[in-house]
C-alpha cells in the first residue's frame, strides 16, 4: 500500500509570509545494479500554497553528488540533462517519475539495498529545506527509462516521508 506523507512548510524566517503546505506522496529510491555508482528517485510533490515553491538543490550522505534531471526526447532517443532549478507551482505539482523529470543521486557511497530508507535534503530558493526519507525500491521487473548505471561518470547528461524545515 501506498505510504503519503504530508508536510508542512511554515516560512517563518521571514516574518510576515503565509503558511505554505507541501504534501510529498512515495518517495522512492530505484535500487541500482551493485556496480553502479548512481540511482534515481522519485516523489510526487502537491503544492497546495498561493506562492511557487523553488527547488535549488540537493544533497544525500549516500551520495557525492544529487541532482534534478529532467528527460527529453530528442530525434528518437531519450537524453537526461540537470535542471538548475525546479518550481513547484502554487496550487500545483511536480513529478519526479520513471522516464520523466528524477533526483539523481551520484557518486554513491555505499551499495543501496531494497527497504533501506535513504535521506535526501532539498534546498528550498527562501533558504527552507525539504527532508525526504526515500525507501530504496527493487524495480528491475520493469526495466530501467534511464540510461543510468555502471561506473561510467556523464552518461550522456548535459513511499516515503519528510519534513520541511
Amino acid at each position: 500500500m501506498k505510504r503519503f506523507a504530508f508536510l508542512l512548510l511554515t516560512l517563518s524566517l521571514i516574518p510576515g509570509l503565509a503558511q505554505a503546505q507541501l504534501m510529498a506522496d512515495g518517495a522512492v529510491v530505484r535500487m541500482p545494479p551493485p556496480v553502479a555508482d548512481t540511482a534515481a528517485g522519485y516523489v510526487t510533490l502537491n503544492n497546495h500554497s498561493d506562492k511557487d515553491v523553488v527547488l535549488v538543490d540537493a544533497s544525500s550522505p549516500v551520495a557525492d553528488s544529487t541532482e534534478f534531471h529532467g528527460s527529453t526526447m530528442m530525434d528518437g532517443m531519450m537524453h537526461m540533462n540537470e535542471m538548475e532549478e525546479v518550481v513547484v507551482p502554487a496550487h500545483g505539482k511536480v513529478e519526479f517519475g520513471p522516464g520523466g523529470n528524477h533526483i539523481m543521486l551520484i557518486g554513491l557511497r555505499q551499495e543501496l539495498e531494497a527497504g533501506q530508507m535513504v535521506p535526501i535534503t532539498v534546498k528550498l530558493s527562501d533558504g527552507g529545506t525539504l527532508a525526504l526519507e526515500a525507501k530504496v525500491k527493487d524495480m528491475r521487473g520493469g526495466g530501467s527509462k534511464h540510461g543510468h548505471g555502471g561506473k561510467a561518470k556523464g552518461m550522456g547528461h548535459g513511499q516515503g516521508h519528510g519534513a520541511m524545515h
